[in-house]
């Protein structure tokens, strides 16, 4: 019995591992996120702002409208981002392509306006990889 259960641990522990590697090798897997908060406190106010950045492969891009890049996680490995929206500013690169490698921030301010920034990223942005 304790082999067999010795023998399952094992089969498990292999298959996982080489599960991890595997998905490495996917934009989803080379993809990173980065969310971060800031409050900045003054002599008359707080503000807060809230930044997402995503470093991931084009996936769809639509000038003007929307683009959709890869991010790390299982079950989404995408998220899209709308350019068109009234209330955000967008400052998109020229030229990008689908299959091209980005960094997309999205950053909130205290009264909720959204400012997106699309710009080419010169490398992949695995949790492993230094940047």
């Amino acid at each position: 019995m304790k082999t067999m259960i010795t023998t399952f641990c094992a089969v498990s522990l292999v298959l996982g591992t080489a599960s991890l590697a595997q998905d490495k090798g996917t934009a989803a897997g080379q993809s990173e996120e980065v969310q971060q908060n800031t409050k900045t406190t003054t002599a008359d106010r707080t503000t807060k702002t809230s930044t997402d950045t995503v470093y991931g492969k084009i996936e769809s891009y639509e000038p003007g409208k929307s683009i959709k890049v890869t991010v790390p996680g299982k079950l989404v490995q995408t998220k899209s981002f709308d350019l068109d929206d009234k209330n955000t500013t967008v400052d998109v690169a020229s030229n990008l392509k689908v299959g091209e490698w980005v960094s997309v921030a999205e950053k909130t301010d205290n009264n909720g306006h959204k400012t997106i920034t699309v710009k080419p990223s010169s490398e992949k942005h695995a949790s492993s990889t230094s940047r």
